[in-house]
């Protein structure tokens, strides 16, 4: 029975922001940092007391010490990438009632000031467990056993002094920050969970639709550009308007495969793939419907990174590769992808005719790419665009801007 109860007590605990686990793990490094805080500013003001203090009044260094033993634990745990669960997080809001009663006791009781470090306690509380019962009953619990120290501990509580009325208003106060914090907390964090929802519907549909596309049009497409290719061979030079008509049209129809390309290879970045495996295979396939020689090369070991900054440099890739291939008409393109410590590179190089000086106004292409490479912090260099032979994109993404991820 104690086990089933304890399990019911766990599945309530955990539909909060144990769930989240982004809201979950800021919460943990704010708690972390907040005890460390108190921790400091409890040294500090046992260090100006006179030096007669020690060891009359040793159990002064009972709340810092105790304290940080506990947080140091967590800590350790954070910063070795263990499991902080909700059993923990339990734990410590036990463990910090508890070290800030001992200072109420310590110091006297009702006339103790560190009744104040129940509010943080309560919210804290209240944001790792939106549940509204579980704030309520701590709150409550956190009530009554503050009312019994300042009752027991001391003889500062006196009701003729309006005591009573203050500690009416301390209870008060728990009793409307607790709750408050736990509404909004579990209101935004619908609001969260419906982005999540919708985000993940969409990249569904942008799956779905890449694979639609796979399926359907690029293979007419394809076949169409086969259609073309045997008609070229069969007309000859018999016809010199029909050949170049139909070349014409075959480089259309490569062009329109090309596009293609790009929605359904985005989707294996939505599902997840490594960008470096996507921009193999895009880039394989590149060479194959252009006929242009493509070599893809990739230096370091790829990240966890976002799908949106995965996204927007593949987007800047398959527009650097279109662009040389509607344009520079060239007979090699390089494509280089390299990670270090601090940066995420991604260069596009060709020896094509090389840019006009209006490149940057000339369609959407470079606009793009630069919105794209902004869109995640990151900045595009293009080289050679002075009319010389040969183009390269550069889009350099800084590793902070991902590495939440990692």
């Amino acid at each position: 029975m104690l086990t089933a109860g304890f399990r019911s007590f766990g599945k309530r605990l955990v539909p909060g922001a144990l769930t989240d686990p982004e809201v979950f793990s800021y919460a943990i490094s704010v708690t972390v940092w907040g005890r460390w805080f108190v921790v400091a500013v409890t040294v500090s003001l046992l260090a100006y007391r006179p030096a007669t203090w020690y060891p009359q009044d040793v159990e002064y260094l009972l709340l810092p010490v105790a304290t940080a033993a506990v947080n140091g634990i967590v800590h350790h745990r954070l910063l070795t990438k263990g499991t902080v669960s909700w059993r923990w997080m339990s734990f410590l809001s036990v463990s910090d009632v508890s070290l800030i009663t001992y200072g109420i006791v310590v110091g006297g009781g009702f006339s103790s000031l560190v009744f104040v470090f129940y509010y943080p306690a309560l919210a804290v509380f209240a944001v790792v467990f939106s549940s509204f019962g579980l704030t309520l009953a701590c709150t409550t619990i956190v009530a009554v056993i503050y009312t019994v120290v300042c009752l027991v501990v001391g003889p500062d509580l006196t009701m003729g002094l309006s005591h009573d009325k203050a500690l009416v208003a301390r209870l008060a106060v728990m009793y409307t920050l607790a709750p408050c914090i736990g509404f909004i907390t579990r209101f935004e964090r619908f609001r969260w969970r419906g982005s999540v929802a919708r985000e993940r519907q969409l990249r569904q549909e942008r799956i779905e639709i890449s694979q639609t596309i796979h399926d359907t049009t690029a293979q007419t497409a394809y076949l169409i550009s086969l259609g073309i290719h045997k008609a070229r061979k069969l007309a000859g030079e018999s016809d010199d308007e029909l050949a170049a008509t139909l070349d014409a049209t075959l480089t259309l129809t490569k062009s329109a495969m090309w596009e293609m390309r790009g929605p359904i290879d985005a989707g294996h970045i939505v599902e997840g793939r490594e960008l470096g495996r996507v921009l193999w295979s895009h880039c394989a396939t590149f060479k194959r419907i252009t006929g242009v020689p493509t070599e893809f090369s990739l230096a370091g070991l790829e990240p966890p990174m976002p799908t949106d900054t995965r996204n927007c440099l593949f987007s800047v890739a398959h527009n650097a590769l279109t662009n040389a291939f509607l344009h520079a008409r060239p007979t090699r393109v390089d494509v280089r992808l390299s990670f270090d410590a601090e940066w995420v590179i991604l260069s596009v190089s060709d020896d094509g005719v090389g840019l006009p000086d209006d490149y940057a106004q000339r369609g959407r292409g470079f606009i793009g790419m630069k919105a794209d490479a902004e869109h995640v912090g990151g900045e595009l260099i293009v080289e050679n665009a002075r009319g010389s032979t040969g183009t390269t994109v550069t889009c350099v993404v800084p590793y902070s801007t991902h590495s939440g991820g990692c």
